[in-house]
């Protein structure tokens, strides 16, 4: 692979409760392809210097599945949550010194070019990080963006933990990040356990990096589709469509 000084962290550990919990929901397959090979197509575009893919259920099946692909497999042994499985990459990034692109194995629909404008974002700003965002009707299931009276982004509010007024946000997170390696792996170590669900959220870090001074930036995709994630039956229909017009329009 070609080295332009990023790297990918693709999260693909979870159960998938609500599509079932018996079968890897990154597998779920459209179009005869899993979610997961769709999204790992359009991120090698990138160039990436390496893809690390987090697996923890299933992950006999997720390795098989990308068999051939040129991608490092981490283990998390234990699913706590999104915080957690990106610090059990920390070690595979040793020798590596860039910004890491962080990916839900879910969100399948990402397109290259929003990928490279965040990156251009990320650059231009001078930022340490850059979270995607998305304004949409229903945000039901998505963490909430939460900015102050100048417009900048605040915290990042997950739904359980958010209140009445925050859930009548429309801008969401994606779950899209580009983070400067060092202070990503430095702050992660500082984070905590969320009392309500017993899970150490990534979107903490972002908080934690706004808090400590660090520049944080943002971007809104003008395509809110592609953020999709496809967490019930419904989901994968509207999913399966949205490919279909996706492929008719190219």
């Amino acid at each position: 692979m070609q080295n332009n000084n990023i790297a990918v962290i693709i999260l693909a550990a979870g159960y998938g409760k609500r599509l079932g919990g018996k079968n890897q929901k990154t597998l779920v397959k459209i179009l005869g392809k899993p979610l997961l090979a769709h999204l790992i197509d359009t991120v090698k575009k990138c160039n990436p210097e390496r893809i690390v893919t987090v697996v923890g259920f299933q992950k006999e099946k997720v390795i098989k599945e990308l068999e051939g692909e040129d991608v490092i497999f981490v283990e998390q042994t234990r699913l706590l949550g999104t915080g957690h499985a990106v610090m059990t990459c920390r070690d595979v990034f040793f020798d590596f010194n860039g910004d890491i692109l962080v990916l839900c194995g879910d969100v399948p629909f990402l397109s290259i070019e929003t990928i490279k404008k965040l990156q251009e974002v990320h650059n231009e700003t001078s930022a340490d990080c850059t979270v995607l965002t998305a304004i949409v009707d229903n945000p039901c299931g998505y963490g909430r963006i939460k900015r102050n009276s100048h417009d900048k982004i605040e915290k990042i509010i997950e739904e359980i933990n958010a209140n009445p007024r925050e859930k009548e946000i429309k801008e969401i997170n994606a779950g899209v990040y580009v983070f400067n390696k060092e202070k990503l792996f430095e702050c992660l170590s500082h984070i905590h356990l969320d009392p309500i669900k017993k899970e150490y959220y990534l979107t903490d870090v972002v908080e934690l990096f706004i808090k400590t001074g660090k520049k944080v930036s943002t971007w809104t995709t003008p395509t809110p589709e592609e953020t999709i994630g496809i967490n019930t039956h419904q989901d994968l229909i509207k999913a399966e469509q949205y490919f279909l017009n996706l492929r008719r329009q190219k």
